[in-house]
């Protein structure tokens, strides 16, 4: 074979390295992917073993921030409910020890320990005055420290209980004794905070504020009570969520996890006037408190001109005898009225033109012919005593509250046509026609007789037209009277005035008008006449005459029925065996009459006695009271009183007390601002607020003694 001249050599020397080249740029594109594939697959496909993973990966956990829980307050913004922190206080009685072994000499090591135990005592002298709720001695607290810092028979038992349930007050009070003012690591103190609701006003408004008690144990007694059950979903805000991942140096988020934010509840501002919610519920405790027989009361309050609900009262005994909030009974108890009906009786009987207040019917004795079994319980005893009267005007007889007189009128003018009558009350929304703000649980509901029904009997129409045959909760009878007051126009009572989040209105109620035209301004007027008639000359003359301002109202007494082991065998659904009976005792009108401003009930409820109990005594006694303060309270009206509302003092020791004109300007330096609010508004300051965070100035400062209603103002950050 004939030898390759040097330029072929080379030709062929470089064909060959191109080969090698070529393959070996294969080899690095085939690698390159099956290297991005690889990657690929791992990224979206490839799971690790289950069992081996937790190796591989930090431990991860969700963490959860509760929300803070919404305020309620009343119409001035007075807190009603409000969460606070509460904190418990532990500390590490071994804290430090470990480090001081370590000194450099033994005697260093024994003057850092000796140092130490002084700070420690110095501390246990001051904390019987901080903590004077627990009752403990500076002894108790220094051996108890001691105990655990120099035992080695406590494993695991470093941390002791110093104190729980202390407001935030108290707790910058403690960091500022002696070694709990260096620091949790070098005093050992550790503070755990408690969110726990705080009522300031104590029971007042109690079943109307409400509450929320959860059972792990068994959800079907979880209780949710009043406006704190009805508008939790308002109250309670958005739980906060975080994944967390446990590394080497402690959590960190977990990058790859979506957080969920932390939405704090919102505020809920009332209807309710908290001082006039205080003098109902004295006058009403004053009135029933020591009588035994009598089973409770409410009271409500409407403004005339808004139906807002300024007070709802409900007193119950318990078995021990004592009064309490227990149920609503304004919204979810109705009973026969009795004589405070007569009022729609007469307006329906005055808007259809039917009677005038001057017009005179016969008396007949009391006696009606077309129904021979009403007997001498329905005489006009106390206009005829004698007999010897052959006629009476309507206007007397609605001031007397004579039964007679309304039986015969609706018979007279509606006997062919209940219906007629019937339907008035429906105009009159006696039928719960509307949705309070409020569900009572356990609680039933107005209801009007039905013409076409079974039960309807002859009887029916007359006993409506006094009060009977109907059942009628006292928000619904204090609403129609309401009506009366407004010249004819019908407000929905409510009791949410708005949603608010840092102060600011988020959702905005108010006042609603249920009927513009219950019945004319010249029946209203009619009415009022009537009603002012009562309180000056007749059943209700007795307590209401001399009020401060003129009272237009109605008394009324109605006979409950009794339930069957109150009866005791007796056949009268009305009286047990023992001639015992139940009463349903009622005042309600408005103030002044001739410029309403307010509409309130009273009404009382007693046990089987077999003494008569009437509208024109306890209720109406206690609606002069009412009438008396809120008169007196009201600068529009007269002057204020020399004291005001006296609230019960359920409020922490670090909140000044409300007594007096002039108090000092509690400290709220280091607060948040729920429990700046708190302490300011409580002791009836005005509390204005910039910023977010915690209160770092106070204009005027703390101690500064000032008049109440004045501004506080508050810098937060």
């Amino acid at each position: 074979m004939a030898r390759l001249t040097r330029r072929q050599q080379q030709e062929e020397d470089k064909h060959r390295i191109s080969k090698i080249l070529w393959y070996l740029y294969c080899t690095f594109l085939v690698l390159a992917l099956v290297i991005i594939i690889k990657i690929v697959k791992i990224q979206y496909f490839w799971e690790p073993d289950p069992e081996t993973v937790e190796y591989f990966q930090p431990t991860r956990y969700e963490s959860k921030t509760k929300p803070e829980r919404g305020a309620i307050m009343d119409m001035n913004g007075r807190l009603l409910a409000i969460s606070t922190p509460m904190y418990n206080i532990k500390m590490d009685c071994e804290v430090l020890e470990e480090e001081f072994k370590t000194a450099k000499t033994a005697r260093e090591a024994d003057s850092l320990e000796t140092d130490w135990r002084k700070k420690a005592r110095l501390m246990c002298d001051r904390l019987p005055e901080v903590l004077a709720k627990d009752g403990k001695t500076s002894d108790y607290y220094y051996n108890l420290i001691m105990k655990h810092r120099d035992s080695d028979s406590l494993p695991g038992r470093r941390d002791v209980l110093i104190t729980k349930n202390i407001d935030h007050r108290t707790y910058l009070k403690l960091c500022e004794l002696p070694l709990f003012n260096e620091g949790q690591y070098k005093s050992g103190m550790k503070k755990t905070e408690i969110e726990t609701r705080q009522y300031p006003y104590g029971t007042l408004a109690a079943r109307v504020i409400g509450d929320i008690r959860i059972s792990k144990e068994n959800p079907e007694q979880n209780r949710f009570v009043g406006i704190e059950g009805e508008y939790d979903y308002i109250l309670h805000g958005t739980e906060g969520k975080q994944w967390m991942k446990r590394t080497d140096k402690g959590s960190i988020a977990d990058p790859d996890s979506t957080a969920v934010e932390v939405v704090n509840g919102n505020d809920i501002r009332t209807t309710l006037d908290i001082d006039i919610q205080d003098i109902a519920d004295r006058a009403l405790r004053k009135n029933i408190g020591d009588d035994a027989e009598i089973e409770g009361g409410c009271v409500v309050v409407l403004d005339v001109k808004t139906g807002a609900v300024r007070a709802m009262v409900n007193l119950q005994r318990n078995r021990e005898g004592e009064l309490g909030e227990n149920f609503n009974m304004a919204i979810g108890r109705p009973g026969e009225p009795g004589s405070i009906f007569k009022a729609v009786t007469l307006a329906a009987l005055l808007e259809d033109g039917k009677v005038k207040l001057s017009n005179r019917i016969p008396t007949n004795h009391g006696r009606i012919a077309e129904m021979p079994e009403i007997t001498a319980d329905h005489y006009i005893t106390d206009w005829e005593r004698n007999k010897k009267t052959s006629s009476i005007s309507i206007q007397d007889g609605f001031k007397i509250s004579s039964n007679y007189v309304f039986r015969r009128l609706v018979l007279d003018h509606y006997g062919d046509k209940p219906e007629k009558f019937i339907d008035k009350l429906y105009e009159y929304k006696l039928n719960d026609a509307y949705a309070f703000d409020l569900e009572e649980k356990g609680g039933t509901k107005s209801r009007v007789p039905d013409p076409k029904s079974s039960g309807w009997s002859r009887s029916t129409l007359p006993s409506t037209a006094i009060g009977y045959s109907v059942m009628e909760t006292p928000l619904n009878i204090a609403a129609f009277y309401n009506a009366i007051a407004n010249k004819g126009k019908m407000m929905k009572p409510y009791l949410i005035e708005s949603h608010e989040k840092d102060g600011r209105v988020v959702q905005k109620f108010g006042p609603q008008i249920l009927n513009a035209t219950t019945f004319s301004k010249a029946t209203a007027d009619s009415l009022t006449k009537a009603l002012t008639m009562v309180t000056l000359e007749g059943t209700g003359a007795t307590r209401l005459k001399n009020a401060k301002c003129t009272v237009a109202g109605k008394t009324g007494t109605a006979r409950m029925v009794l339930d069957p082991g109150e009866r005791k065998g007796s056949r009268d659904p009305y009286k047990d065996i023992d001639g015992r009976r139940k009463y349903q005792a009622t005042f309600v009108g408005f103030f002044p009459a001739e410029d309403p401003q307010y509409t309130a009930i009273v009404t009382v409820y007693t046990k089987p006695t077999t003494k008569s109990v009437y509208g024109g005594v306890i209720p109406a006694m206690t609606f002069r009271e009412l009438v008396d303060q809120v008169w007196s309270l009201d600068s529009r009206w007269g002057e204020e009183l020399n004291e005001r509302a006296g609230v019960p003092d359920m409020t922490p020791k670090y909140i000044a007390t409300r007594s007096g004109s002039v108090i000092p300007v509690p400290d709220v330096k280091g607060m948040g601002l729920k429990d700046a609010l708190y302490a300011i508004e409580n002791n009836g300051y005005v509390c204005q607020y910039e910023g977010i965070g915690h209160v770092v100035s106070q204009v005027p400062e703390a101690g500064t003694e000032c008049r109440k209603g004045e501004t506080i103002k508050v810098i937060l950050r």
